[in-house]
């Protein structure tokens, strides 16, 4: 069996994944705004703005690390590493990947289940807020944004064997 195809189809799903929650900043302005808006004409903030936008930003923010990953656009150091030729920083990525980065994020993968599922067995509700809105489903995107990132973590990964063994630099 090819792997390429699989590999693909994990890059092209958190592409896709990516750009799809980019667009909540839209729904981020208009609530922001609605607020605002609010605010300034009546004076009161509305009652639901702070859990909607920690909500939508959260979900942005933890969604789009695997798309982050897959072009490298993450906060690196690299004072040292951009010095290295490409397989030396392959077989750092392999071995950083191997012992922190996907059993790290297998760990919160599990954790964020966990949470997840308990808080759909009491029907758990935001108590940030008067508004008191059910948080569960907000929580389901924990899990879903480390098993992405671990998916993407294990397209890094093989991508960094090949360049290591092979020197080849145009994979992935």
């Amino acid at each position: 069996m090819k792997i390429d195809p699989v590999l693909n189809g994990i890059n092209a799903l958190n592409e896709y994944v990516g750009k799809a929650v980019s667009l909540l900043f839209l729904a981020l302005i208009l609530t922001v705004s609605l607020d605002l808006f609010t605010r300034f004409f009546t004076g009161r903030t509305t009652v639901w703005a702070f859990d909607v936008n920690y909500m939508i930003f959260g979900t942005n923010f933890m969604l789009a690390g695997a798309y982050a990953m897959k072009h490298e656009s993450h906060v690196r150091v690299d004072v040292l590493y951009q010095k290295f030729p490409p397989r030396v920083r392959a077989v750092l990525e392999v071995i950083f990947l191997a012992l922190v980065m996907i059993p790290l994020c297998s760990f919160m993968l599990y954790s964020t289940m966990t949470d997840f599922l308990n808080s759909v067995a009491v029907r758990e509700v935001s108590i940030s807020s008067s508004w008191r809105p059910i948080i569960y489903p907000y929580k389901a995107v924990m899990p879903l944004a480390f098993f992405l990132l671990v998916l993407q973590s294990v397209v890094h990964f093989i991508n960094n064997i090949v360049i290591a063994v092979k020197g080849d630099t145009n994979v992935g």
